[in-house]
């Protein structure tokens, strides 16, 4: 959403201009829609029971789904994204947020999940076979890729971004919500 810290990233590393890339302002997002408009942020999943095992099996016996044998195995693109690049890179396991939310849900158990995230991300072979196949998608060669994953990690911090306005934000909506003697919620 920090429209600020987008611009400053393609700034820097951007090649290309971002005339058709819609973003919103820091006005907009967190006065224009929220005050002005009345809109509110609806995330109806929020509201819904769901379970796991009931979905798959929900979905095998209306439309024959499979299940992937790792999560985010749907395409190869999202696998390696989740399963090689952002642990490899980044050391950002996702699979501790899956199975922590599916702790929390009663899913399953806390010694489930750990004899899962000793499970392998990837066999050897199938990865070297998804990085071909990303390299070819992105007309890149291996030795790009390999770059790519050597380059230096950058925080978002390392770059503009509306952190200071959003801290002024949020201490003017403390201050107003003691001068009205409400609670006041903000779009996102």
């Amino acid at each position: 959403m920090d429209a600020i810290n987008l611009k400053d990233i393609h700034r820097v590393y951007g090649s290309k201009p971002l005339r058709d890339y819609k973003t919103i302002s820091f006005f907009e997002y967190y006065f224009w829609y929220p005050f002005a408009k009345g809109m509110r942020t609806v995330r109806p999943l929020n509201f819904m029971e769901y379970n796991k095992r009931e979905a798959e099996k929900y979905l095998q016996d209306t439309v024959g789904y499979r299940s992937y044998a790792r999560k985010h195995g749907e395409s190869i693109f999202t696998k390696l994204f989740q399963n090689y690049y952002l642990p490899t890179k980044f050391g950002y396991d996702k699979r501790k947020l899956h199975y922590s939310s599916m702790i929390l849900s009663g899913q399953i158990s806390r010694e489930e999940a750990v004899i899962k995230l000793a499970e392998p991300l990837y066999a050897s072979n199938e990865l070297e076979n998804d990085i071909e196949y990303f390299c070819k998608k992105m007309r890149i060669n291996r030795q790009q890729f390999d770059e790519l994953m050597q380059a230096p990690i950058h925080d978002y911090s390392d770059f503009k971004s509306w952190d200071k306005l959003q801290g002024v934000a949020k201490k003017s909506q403390i201050l107003l919500q003691k001068l009205l003697g409400r609670r006041l919620s903000v779009y996102s």
